[in-house]
């Protein structure tokens, strides 16, 4: 599977931040079908709150129809959620995009209307920064 132009970026955002990846991609065999989820990290957090998990989806949101890349990335992530709790996989999954692509498209009703009913959660990422800007969380 192709990777996304800002893979990388995200890669990198998320290891600046203390989290080490432990997968790229992240595969899921399930039912017939390979599932590739683009990054899986971990972080060791307070001794008492022990490792937190995660599964990062990365999408550039580039095309002509910032809707259908919306309806592609909104679909993925359905799936990877699922496939990740029949796996019985314990990791937070989030979709990552750009901030101006975040600022830009996410703010939009229905968009925000559709990541808050459906509790996606959210990585927002600077691009050119190679950073984290918001975790927000479903």
């Amino acid at each position: 599977m192709a990777r996304d132009i800002f893979h990388q970026a995200v890669r990198e955002a998320l290891e600046v931040e203390g989290w080490i990846i432990t997968h790229d991609p992240l595969i899921l065999k399930l039912g017939g079908l390979r599932l590739e989820i683009d990054l899986a990290a971990e972080q060791v957090l307070a001794a008492e709150r022990g490792t937190e998990h995660i599964a990062v989806e990365v999408k550039s949101f580039l095309s002509k129809s910032k809707l259908n890349d919306f309806y592609e990335a909104k679909g993925q992530y359905d799936v990877y959620r699922i496939g990740l709790q029949e796996e019985q996989i314990p990791r937070k999954l989030y979709l990552a995009v750009d901030a101006d692509i975040f600022h830009s498209f996410f703010q939009k009703f229905l968009i925000s209307k559709v990541l808050e009913d459906d509790a996606i959660s959210v990585l927002v990422f600077d691009a050119s920064a190679k950073r984290i800007v918001q975790w927000i969380n479903r």
